[in-house]
């Protein structure tokens, strides 16, 4: 049955927790330590702070606060030291911005100048950001298992509380819709299927185009991964310039797989992994007002540049 048109009678039920919650945001001010570096580290992760790289770099210096317990012992024994990893060029410019990190290492190659190791898929990680960061996923965690079996988010809900890191690896919050219509849909950047979310995107980017032209004013987009173990903000950093979106009003979010997977359940979407690293997922694209509520929905692919245009040149932010 298509939902495109139906209010749900228990949208007051589902409005989320009131946002005085967000106090816990601002409990984790403080000076950053090294000895209160993240205990939840993988096996080949590490934690640091950047401390210089040469522009254009492919080599960057690190300052060890932490490891995993699989990390080489070349990278372990230098503990409060700096070490040099290799890198790529989106995950340097995320690290200059925030130099505070996690991330995963792995050797590369062995010279004569002994081993390499590479740094890749690194998140920020400023204690009191992270703080912050969970303390807002805990009140989605919270919703979502308050919302009982079978029930997701439509027409006439507020979007719950959640809190994503963006392409540049800043915290977004619901409260990136205030104040304007968002077009919200659920993407990965390693989809490969022509009709799914290259598609998709294609339509996002249209759409952004003619709002520009149209001259619609007070409008974003906010696209989510649905493969969180690989869309770091670096690559989603990547994958906005690929597709060669205006930025200034277009943000990606991701965070850890129990966030997505409170999100998609909110929404029902359905995703399973598969062994060749692709996702099966169904998908869903939401028009949200300036109050945070869900105003128009279509589940499927099957959405219309035209269709939210006309909406948004509405005026659907009331």
């Amino acid at each position: 049955m298509s939902i495109k048109g139906t209010v749900n009678p228990r949208r007051h039920n589902l409005v989320p927790t009131l946002y005085v919650a967000s106090i816990l945001f601002f409990g984790a001010c403080g000076v950053e330590n090294p000895n209160r570096a993240n205990s939840n580290l993988s096996d080949l992760e590490i934690r640091g702070e950047f401390s210089a790289a040469e522009d254009n770099s492919s080599e960057v210096e690190v300052v060890l606060w932490a490891v995993g317990k699989k990390v080489s012992p070349d990278i372990s024994s230098n503990l409060g030291k700096t070490f040099k990893f290799g890198i790529q060029p989106s995950e340097l410019a995320l690290i200059r911005r925030k130099p505070i990190f996690r991330g995963s290492v792995q050797e590369t190659l062995v010279s004569p100048a002994g081993k390499a190791y590479l740094l890749y898929n690194l998140w920020p990680d400023e204690r009191g950001a992270r703080i912050r960061f969970d303390n807002v996923n805990r009140l989605l965690r919270r919703d979502t298992l308050s919302l009982g079996d079978g029930i997701i988010r439509s027409l006439g809900d507020q979007l719950p509380p959640f809190a994503l890191y963006d392409q540049d690896g800043e915290i977004i919050t619901t409260d990136y819709c205030d104040g304007s219509s968002t077009v919200v849909n659920f993407i990965f950047t390693r989809c490969s299927v022509p009709e799914m979310c290259p598609a998709s995107m294609l339509k996002m980017k249209k759409l952004q185009s003619l709002a520009e032209k149209t001259k619609i004013k007070h409008v974003k987009f906010l696209s989510i991964t649905l493969d969180p173990l690989f869309d770091s903000p670096a690559v989603l950093k990547q994958y906005a310039e690929a597709y060669g979106l205006n930025e200034a009003n277009y943000r990606f979010g991701t965070a850890g797989k129990s966030v997505i997977t409170d999100l998609t359940r909110q929404f029902g979407l359905l995703r399973k992994n598969h062994e060749s690293l692709t996702i099966e997922h169904t998908m869903r694209t939401l028009l949200i007002n300036s109050r945070r509520q869900i105003i128009y929905q279509v589940p499927g692919k099957s959405w219309s540049v035209e269709d939210f245009l006309a909406r948004l040149s509405e005026g659907t932010q009331g």
